[in-house]
């Protein structure tokens, strides 16, 4: 007996004449296997990793990497992304994959052709995620397409760089108490000081308190629009120069 599961075929053999019980048996694994089918056929399959180094590699030929491409599955036309993982190696996912559970930087999409462009937006991405802890607290996924200019601050923070006041003044704050960058986080990524108290589960006048707090530390009042810009750069900054 077989059945069809999407686009793999079960069969159950047994000796003797099929009955109900097998006709059940395999149906319910077909529905299973169906299930799973549908749950990851967005997930690139693992791929050989010297094809994707061909295919992200600027300097190789493009029909070279067209080649590579196709043996992982994609046709020109396709649109496909590079991505950086926290490991340092690259990954290829479509443009419609769910993005990855671990911390990546994630290019934009576009054709094969365009990988090596989307490898190197996604390794300035990589730089801005962070681990998600108290201490590093922020969003482990970034797409490049979201970051727009602050990718030239990528340029101006390298190795053995020194950190402008800002990122020293948050570094300072931190050590001033447990839910420091966690409640600068949720203020600079809401669109409010209210959604801000929702997102760290606490009561608005605790935020406003906390937030008072943190004026004599860092220099400058987070809760004015200039101040709130000023905040979001220098979390930037810090997830620079921890990630290189």
């Amino acid at each position: 007996m077989s059945a069809a599961a999407g686009s793999a075929t079960l069969w159950l053999e047994r000796p003797g004449p099929p009955g109900p019980v097998e006709a059940m048996v395999l149906e319910r694994a077909a529905a299973a296997a169906r299930a799973v089918l549908e749950r990851t056929r967005s997930h690139p399959p693992r791929a050989d990793p010297a094809l994707i180094e061909l295919v992200i590699e600027a300097g190789a030929d493009e029909p070279a990497r067209l080649k590579a491409a196709a043996r992982l599955g994609y046709k020109p036309t396709d649109r496909v992304r590079a991505m950086a993982l926290e490991d340092g190696t690259a990954a290829l996912s479509p443009e419609t994959a769910e993005p990855p559970t671990g911390r990546a930087g994630l290019g934009p999409a576009g054709p094969p052709a365009a990988l090596p462009e989307s490898w190197a937006a996604a390794r300035i991405a990589l730089r801005f995620t962070a681990e998600g802890t108290e201490q590093d607290p922020g969003r482990r996924v970034v797409h490049a397409d979201d970051l727009g200019g602050l990718t030239l601050l990528a340029a101006a923070v390298g190795p053995g760089a020194e950190p402008v006041p800002d990122v020293r003044a948050l570094g300072r704050a931190a050590a001033t108490a447990p839910w420091m960058l966690t409640t600068l986080d949720a203020v600079a990524e809401t669109a409010s000081l209210r959604a801000a108290a929702t997102a760290l589960r606490v009561h608005h006048s605790t935020l406003q308190d906390r937030l008072a707090h943190t004026i004599p530390v860092l220099g400058w009042d987070v809760r004015e629009p200039r101040g709130r810009l000023r905040l979001q750069l220098a979390l930037a900054l810090r997830r620079l120069h921890r990630n290189f």
